[in-house]
Parts: C-alpha cells; sequence; structure tokens
C-alpha cells in the first residue's frame, strides 16, 4: 500500500485530532455581502461524501458510516480501521429552488448495512459509500471505497496489519454498486479490488480506493485515489483503464535531511463529465500535500489526458454550472499538510469557481463555513456541498445560493 499517500478522508484517522465544535453553520458577513446565502439543510449524518440530484429532487447522500467493531486493519498512517455496516446512502427531497421539504428527518435512509471502516472508537474519518450518480438510463451507482491493498478484504484478522476475514460484507469494499432505490438493495456491478490486483494500472504497491463516480453518454467513470487511474466500467461490470495520472514534481521530504526529495503522487478523486461530453478529473495530490499543486485534468475516452486548470489545493470535488463554469471543491484550502501531520486543524474548505473563457481565471466564491467538505452538485442556482464530512454524527448538508 502507498504508505505516503492519504487514505483521502481516512488519512485523519491517527494524525487529525479536532474538537468537534469546530467550524460555523453560517455564512460570514463576506458572503452575505456577495449575495450568498448558506444554510444547514441536514446535519447529524454519518461522514457525508459525494451527492447526485435525481430528476424528481432528490438529494441522494452516499455516507461512509461509522465503522463498526471489526475485524479491524491497521491504517497507513497508524490507528486502526474497523469494519461494520453502517455506511447507507440516504436521501433528502428538495425543490427546484433547493428548498428543504421537511426537517433534518426528512434525511431517509435508502439503503442500510453497507460495509464501512471507521476510526476505531470514534467512527470518524470512515470510508464506505463514498460518491453517487445516475447514469443515462437512470440507474443509481454508488462507489464504496478501501484505501489499502485490498488483500486485506481477505486477509486473516491475525495476520501482520491485520485483514477483513474474507466476509460478504468485508467483499462489499473497493467496489461499483447499482443502488435499487425502491428495494433498498446494493449489488456489486465491479471489482475495483480484483481489477487493482490484477492489473495494477500505475505498476506501484498495490492500493485501491474507487472514491468517485461520473456517467454520461456510454460511459460510466471511477478515480481510483488510490490506484492513481480512472477506469471505465461497462454495462457488465468489466473495468478498464482509461488514464493513468503522472506523479508530481519532486520536492523536498519534510521529515528527511535536506536534498531527499519525493515525487508526490497525484491521487485523483473527483471526476465530473463536462458540457462537452469529455470527463475532468480533480486531484487531492499525495503527501506532502504541497499547495498549489492539484490539477483538473480533461480526459475523452480514447485520447491522452490534458490539463484543464491547474494551481489548486486538495481538490475533493467538481461539478459544472449551467452556464459551463467548473466548479472545484478544496477540502482544505491551506493544505493537508498542516492539518494531518502539524494536527493544527486547517480544514478550512473552499469554493472555486474556474470561467470557462479563461480557465486560468479562479474566483472563490466560499470559503467560510466550510470545513472538511466532501461533496458537490449544482441545482441551477443552488449548489449542495457535504460538509464536516470527517465526523460520525456531525456531518452536514449545506445549500448555498449564489447571488445574482
Amino acid at each position: 500500500m502507498h504508505r505516503l499517500r492519504t487514505r483521502l478522508i481516512g488519512a485523519a484517522a491517527a494524525l487529525l485530532v479536532l474538537p468537534a465544535g469546530m467550524g460555523s453553520a453560517a455564512a460570514s458577513d463576506d458572503d452575505h455581502d456577495h449575495g450568498i446565502e448558506v444554510s444547514v439543510i441536514a446535519s447529524g449524518l454519518d461522514n457525508p461524501r459525494g451527492l447526485a440530484l435525481s430528476q424528481r429532487g432528490d438529494l441522494y447522500i452516499a455516507q461512509a458510516g461509522r465503522g463498526g467493531d471489526g475485524p479491524c486493519i491497521l491504517a497507513p498512517e497508524g490507528g486502526l480501521a474497523c469494519l461494520g455496516a453502517t455506511g447507507k446512502i440516504s436521501k433528502l427531497r428538495v425543490d427546484g429552488h433547493g428548498k428543504r421539504h421537511g426537517s433534518d428527518a426528512a434525511v431517509i435512509d435508502v439503503v442500510t448495512g453497507l460495509p464501512s471502516l471507521g476510526e476505531e472508537g470514534t467512527g470518524n474519518n470512515a470510508l464506505g459509500p463514498t460518491d453517487v450518480t445516475f447514469d443515462r438510463r437512470g440507474k443509481l451507482l454508488a462507489t464504496f471505497g478501501l484505501g489499502a491493498n485490498p488483500a486485506v478484504i481477505t486477509a486473516d484478522p491475525a495476520s501482520p496489519g491485520g485483514g477483513l476475514g474474507d466476509s460478504q460484507l468485508a467483499r462489499g469494499l473497493a467496489s461499483v454498486n447499482v443502488i435499487d432505490t425502491k428495494a433498498g438493495t446494493a449489488t456489486k456491478l465491479a471489482d475495483i479490488g480484483a481489477f487493482e490486483h490484477a492489473s495494477n494500472p500505475d505498476k506501484g504497491l498495490l492500493d485501491t480506493n474507487p472514491y468517485a463516480i461520473a456517467a454520461g453518454g456510454r460511459h460510466r467513470v471511477v478515480a481510483d485515489a488510490g490506484g492513481n487511474a480512472l477506469l471505465a466500467i461497462g454495462r457488465d461490470g468489466s473495468v478498464e483503464t482509461l488514464a493513468v495520472f503522472p506523479n508530481e514534481a519532486p520536492v523536498q521530504n519534510p521529515f528527511a535531511p535536506p536534498g531527499v526529495m519525493i515525487e508526490p503522487q497525484a491521487v485523483p478523486n473527483a471526476v465530473v463529465r463536462g458540457p462537452d461530453g469529455a470527463f475532468y478529473v480533480g486531484q487531492l495530490t499525495g503527501f506532502p500535500f504541497v499547495p498549489g499543486t492539484a490539477t483538473v485534468w480533461r480526459v475523452k475516452p480514447g485520447e491522452a489526458p490534458t490539463v484543464y486548470a491547474d494551481g489548486f489545493t486538495s481538490i475533493i470535488d467538481l461539478a459544472f454550472t449551467d452556464k459551463g463554469n467548473l466548479l472545484v471543491l478544496e477540502i482544505a484550502r491551506d493544505g493537508l499538510f498542516g492539518a494531518l501531520v502539524e494536527q493544527n486543524g486547517q480544514l478550512g474548505g473552499a469554493l472555486i469557481e474556474v470561467s470557462r473563457k479563461d480557465t486560468s481565471q479562479h474566483t472563490t466564491l466560499l470559503a467560510d463555513p466550510l470545513f472538511a467538505p466532501g461533496g458537490l452538485v449544482v441545482d441551477d442556482d443552488d449548489i449542495y456541498v457535504s460538509n464536516r464530512v470527517i465526523f460520525a454524527g456531525g456531518g452536514e448538508i449545506l445549500k448555498v445560493t449564489l447571488g445574482h
């Protein structure tokens, strides 16, 4: 497994110590001065991540859960991540103007009992259901993450580093699933862990974390943050590599003597289909998480990736506005190194708009109250963001309405 790559949200399992009260639920005065309104439309969620809107006006939420009693595995950065059946796919009814129907109780769990790996004792920083999307046929698809060598799924819990014991629950990890919202079931479509084990697209140490999914036209694609690759998923569950993303330029290893360099890994963990039919992939980037080095790549199936926009920090999700401008969500606008290594809680996020006419033109739409945001979806003038996504019972969904 890539020891110097964050497990994305799960990286904080041993390194991030955050007071439960950090992060605000209201927009700052400056945000209101610019005509931006922010409200909390759901709270008390378990590590909420990706979002998707149905044509009926339902907001679907991937909740990574809170782990459980185990078995447990050693998380890459230390500590234990323990398995439980606490992951779920939920929905919240909203109308065309982004208004919520009812109270927080309006969050309905559509599928429960899904696999979740959460921090031992707290359930924070979980990996489980990580993203949702609708394909052109209206099927709801979901990724279930892992953030480890897929061999841990079948490994004996008593083995060095632990294992998940080859249970049916564990086998649900590292996969793409079809969600039946009426029957309340999740059916595995593609085994991303098995593909990583057999193909290892980036030729590095085995590591898989199918974190984000997008669909459009004939394509369903998954950003594997562990495998540094964008994968295509066939209707029959087949998996193939569309693109492998390169390491970043060498930088000083902060834990080594001067002159000892390290190449941060790409960590592609966000993907969205653009108005032009191409897929746009955002990077978190790996250790030491250098600010300003995250790229948005444009990937057209059958062609090599090209840089669409650059200069971002710790991208966690992407979306396009109706005007064709790209929205970039950063989980930590000041970089993850301070938050994960120095333990100073720097997980203030940012929502940035990239002009379609000049992709070097970036406008920060919102900073406060974003704190460890994770998911993003657009509905006309309203933007939905999952916030505080590293907390079991502390996650929330924000509605952001932009001024005209």
